[in-house]
């Protein structure tokens, strides 16, 4: 029996300056642009609830760019289309990302964020990554710690009850101080969540051609990985439970929409760049805004590319990424979906795993041992090859 989406992700791709380590689809002084955008947008949604009109979703998540460039309103009226085309749960999450510098932030609370509570966001990204004034100029962040810590009272304030904060390291010439300092800042604020992030130098990024002529100095290896062990402390010391290999969570907050993606289930995804997974084929967006926009009026497909996963893929994926939730993978449920057990599938790595101490079993799941969270991109690398 196929699987119904519950899930949306909503892209937006428009930002007031790109970070300078940034390599997503985003676009800054678009405004231009907006309007079509957000009326090709409906048409992607209508089109994908023709396709699955017994899809009923759980959570919706607004990711960029930065959604909170646009307004409320334009926002709002997003979120009333996916409510009109599908069935939408009444507790569903509904999460948008946010930059603590973008205009919602500094218009009247019944024009900005409360407006977007009203029309039924309830969740909230917060893109912080340091307290730091010197490394948020280097990232080319356009808010300041002070602006940072106010924006997420003001979220507060507005009625979002469900923040996440998203912090990063590996900064060049971030020192394990100031590290400590970003995560001792940020536990004090209180958020429901929190999301780690290490730098990375991606190509085609401004980052990547000052990390050529030699204008970076990024910690190496093994300091990254004791700020890694350094936050997984600190947040645990602070009350929050490590639930995936990055992101951290009160009791009961942990981001649902996320939770698809790590149990490798099928997805919507509207907008620019955005990816779908849709009975086994994964299939992504036309990533220039305008190219997008133009396909959607002339009625013609958006996907730029697309791929279906054979068996031993999907197996291969849902492995990877069921294991980088810290409860692992529920063995029962693996063999219901794929009609063999994790074991029999994985003999030869399981045991090469297990023998290197990467890999645990315990109460019916297979988890990466806290050696196996420092080393988990070779756990994942020997379930996919």
């Amino acid at each position: 029996m196929e699987i119904q989406p519950t899930s949306i992700y909503v892209h937006i791709p428009f930002c007031q300056r790109k970070c300078l380590y940034c390599d997503f689809t985003s676009f800054a002084g678009r405004e231009d642009l907006f309007d079509r955008y957000i009326g090709a947008l409906k048409t992607e949604i209508r089109r994908n609830a023709e396709r699955y009109p017994e899809a009923r979703i759980s959570t919706v998540y607004f990711g960029g760019g930065t959604p909170t460039v646009l307004s409320a309103k334009q926002l709002g009226g997003i979120l009333e289309e996916i409510r009109t085309a599908f069935q939408v749960d009444e507790d569903a999450e509904i999460s948008t990302e946010a930059n603590p510098g973008s205009p919602l932030f500094r218009l009247p609370l019944c024009e900005g964020l409360s407006a977007l509570c009203s029309f039924g966001f309830n969740r909230m990204s917060l893109g912080i990554q340091s307290f730091d004034a010197s490394e948020l100029r280097l990232l080319g962040r356009i808010h300041s710690a002070e602006e940072a810590v106010e924006g997420y009272h003001i979220a507060r304030s507005a009625g979002f009850d469900n923040v996440s904060v998203d912090l990063m390291y590996g900064i060049s010439r971030q020192t394990s101080e100031s590290w400590r300092q970003t995560l001792r800042e940020a536990v004090l604020l209180q958020p429901d969540h929190v999301s780690l992030y290490s730098l990375t130098v991606e190509a085609g990024t401004p980052f990547f051609d000052m990390d050529r002529r030699g204008e970076l100095s990024l910690p190496g290896d093994d300091i990254e990985a004791e700020m890694y062990a350094e936050a997984i402390e600190t947040l645990a010391d602070a009350g929050f439970e490590h639930y995936e290999i990055s992101n951290f969570c009160r009791p009961g907050r942990a981001c649902r929409h996320n939770e698809t993606y790590w149990r490798n289930e099928p997805y919507f995804g509207v907008g620019a760049g955005a990816t779908s997974y849709l009975s086994g084929l994964r299939a992504t967006n036309v990533g220039d805004a305008g190219g997008y926009v133009s396909r959607m009026e002339s009625d013609e497909s958006a996907v730029e590319f697309s791929e279906r996963l054979d068996e031993a893929g999907e197996i291969g994926e849902t492995s990877f990424l069921g294991l980088r939730m810290l409860r692992g993978i529920e063995l029962a449920s693996f063999e219901r979906r794929y009609g063999k057990p994790f074991n029999q599938i994985f003999s030869r790595q399981v045991k090469d795993l297990t023998t290197r101490g990467l890999i645990e079993f315990t109460d019916g799941f297979v988890r990466l041992s806290k050696a196996g969270l420092m080393f988990a991109d070779d756990v994942f690398v020997e379930l996919i090859t």
